[in-house]
């Protein structure tokens, strides 16, 4: 009998060994390698979805009104010129895209405009021009816009905040 009960436990400790975290997980009602794993497969095809639906957005914006459009990052465009075209004095401003040709800035700004976002036009060295809008002097001001422009349907990715100060 003793041998029986020795063998039982050997058994079931070899059986545990085996089956790893997942029979404790499972034990205490959490997820197991295999929901967890399916849950991340299911994040990465969402994102890789809304990375397409972005896409198509953004491609077909170019075509419709801004044909012409350079991707610029925030990098690459480093100090801006002292005169907006439209007059705006503001420290702050979220730049929604730059543009190498003025027209593309103008045509963007009117459909923001349309948006209910009047846009400044902000020229920089090397000819590019950008596209800002909510206009303010107060940094938590503008980093509360920019949290709500980045929850609407026009806004491109890659947003991003410009202090006026900082050259």
């Amino acid at each position: 009998m003793r041998n029986v009960l020795l063998n039982i436990v050997v058994l079931s400790s070899v059986a545990l060994l085996a089956s790893g975290c997942d029979f404790f997980r499972t034990l205490a009602g959490r997820p197991t390698s295999a929901d967890i794993e399916a849950k991340r497969q299911a994040i990465r095809i969402e994102e890789e979805r809304k990375a397409a639906l972005a896409a198509a957005d953004t491609i077909a914006m170019q075509k419709d009104s801004v044909p012409e459009a350079v991707a610029v990052t925030q990098e690459e465009v480093k100090e801006p010129s002292k005169a907006f075209s439209s007059g705006g004095k503001k420290r702050f401003y979220i730049v929604l895209a730059t543009f190498s040709k003025e027209e593309n800035a103008r045509k963007f700004q009117s459909r923001i405009a349309d948006k209910g976002y009047p846009g400044e036009l902000m020229g920089f060295k090397g000819g590019y021009t950008a596209v800002g809008i909510c206009g303010t002097d107060d940094e938590s001001e503008i980093k509360e816009s920019l949290k709500e422009i980045k929850r609407q349907d026009f806004c491109p990715e890659g947003v991003w905040i410009i202090d006026r100060n900082k050259r």
